[in-house]
């Protein structure tokens, strides 16, 4: 996936999703600039810094700690 710049192009969204625990999980990520967003419907939104990270692969791992954020607070 390509980095953009805000000024240059709006990021576009790509889909993501995890199996955990007998239940599937999906968000949309996009890289602006040096940062990834992960945005989910029901589970929030993080973001990061990519550094050296393929973006599908920070992606994964910040919905897997988004699942598990939400478990330890009384969710699903």
């Amino acid at each position: 996936m390509r980095r953009f710049r805000s000024i240059e192009q709006p990021p576009t969204g790509r889909s993501v999703s995890i199996d955990l625990n007998g239940h599937s999980y999906e968000g949309t990520y996009s890289v602006n600039g040096p940062m990834l967003s992960l945005d989910t419907l029901t589970l929030g939104v993080r973001r990061e810094p990519l550094g050296d990270y393929d973006p599908e692969v920070l992606a994964r791992l910040l919905l897997a700690e988004l699942v598990y954020d939400n478990e330890r607070s009384g969710g699903r």
